[in-house]
């Protein structure tokens, strides 16, 4: 039985040592703010470090290559994002954007780009060439020609707002940018920006902002994580209001929405203090798992490896979950080692039980020179 125990435990998913919690990836303290997932192979996992440093995994979170050559040194990665095709991927970076056409291992510059900090990135399905850029300083722009060329799309955004995020609603044709100013949204080819901001307090920073619809969600409602906490709208952002548990204390840095759940009705959040997991549409909100550090902020979130089998978060660290062999848990070996005392303890006690009911089994041998007695003969039968 303490064969098949250990065995369990030493299960890829399910166990002891992984199964059910959060372990880590192994990139212990690179300080990871970005990440992404080929929608072709989502063995393919991408993460970006605050250093400028991109990690590259080929079997889903279980082992890491990292690569720089061509990014500036010391240049925090603000995101991490294929195109629709799958073979360029794009980095947001603070002093530039870049591109590599080899998995990361090299980088280029894109070309016809202001100097600066560009801080989002975001792709329409419906259009593969079509890519938006965010900065910190200079607004949105927008290339028709797979980044061949740029030209600058911030109509009707303040000149002074940071775009923290982007992300296109093919459904609806509109493009929604999360920034220091609140939220905006303009048409999908961003002619005109206005602001939705009903409901938020005044003088807000939007993180993240996440329509549902694209991830096969409700039609009308998105999210929007904030420096306030987590904020949804059921009227495409026209108003906005607070779920039934109030995050108001939290800041929300992203929003991933659990395509894989039906109607998508769950959704993870990474904060200041960790990630939690919503079942409905964000109401409510629980932990997701132990293993994660507490009160370590959650920067990013996707999910990748087979099947997307596994929710993969960046903090001071990659941590994967449910875990895999990619990571182990050193907190469970006092698990194990409880689980090894007590077999032995129930071993232990059984074996003195059965020696004590057995008792002696062989017969006592009579003293040396003492006599022996001789074999009393047959009784004989009586005559009659």
């Amino acid at each position: 039985m303490l064969l098949i125990v250990l065995l369990a435990a030493c299960a890829p998913n399910s166990g002891i040592l992984s199964g059910g919690n959060w372990v880590s990836g192994g990139l212990a303290h690179q300080h990871i703010r970005a990440l992404a997932v080929d929608a072709n192979n989502p063995q393919n996992i991408y993460a970006g470090d605050e250093q400028g440093t991109v990690f590259v995994s080929a079997d889903g979170g279980e082992h890491w290559t990292q690569y720089s050559s061509g990014l500036p040194a010391s240049d925090p990665i603000h995101a991490l994002s294929l195109d629709i095709p799958g073979k360029k991927l794009f980095a947001a970076t603070g002093k530039g954007l870049f591109v590599s056409t080899d998995r990361a291992r090299h980088w280029s510059v894109v070309p016809h780009l202001p100097p600066g900090s560009f801080t989002a990135l975001a792709f329409d399905v419906e259009e593969p060439s079509l890519i938006f850029a965010g900065t910190a300083t200079h607004g949105v722009f927008i290339s028709n020609n797979d980044g061949a060329s740029w030209r600058a799309v911030s109509n009707g955004l303040p000149s002074s707002a940071v775009i923290n995020s982007l992300v296109v609603d093919p459904g609806h044709h509109q493009l929604w940018a999360a920034t220091s100013a609140g939220v905006y949204r303009a048409s999908d080819k961003a002619a005109l920006w206005q602001p939705f901001n009903t409901g938020l307090p005044a003088g807000i920073v939007v993180n993240t902002v996440q329509p549902t619809a694209p991830s096969g969600g409700a039609q009308n409602l998105v999210y929007a994580g904030t420096n306030r906490g987590f904020f949804l709208s059921q009227d495409l952002g026209a108003h906005w209001s607070r779920g039934k548990e109030n995050l108001s204390g939290t800041s929300v840095y992203c929003i991933l929405i659990d395509f894989r759940s039906a109607n998508a009705t769950t959704v993870y959040i990474g904060t200041d203090v960790g990630a939690f997991r919503s079942d409905d549409s964000g109401q409510t909100w629980g932990a997701i798992a132990t293993g994660l550090p507490k009160n370590q902020p959650v920067y990013a979130l996707e999910l990748g490896a087979q099947n997307y089998a596994q929710l993969f978060a960046a903090a001071n660290d990659i941590y994967l979950y449910p875990g895999s062999g990619g990571g182990f848990d050193g907190t469970r070996i006092l698990t194990i080692i409880i689980i090894v005392a007590f077999f032995f303890l129930l071993y232990y006690v059984t074996r003195r039980n059965q020696l004590k009911r057995a008792g002696p089994r062989r017969p006592q041998q009579p003293p040396a020179g003492a006599p022996q007695s001789e074999p009393t003969p047959p009784s004989q039968p009586k005559k009659p």
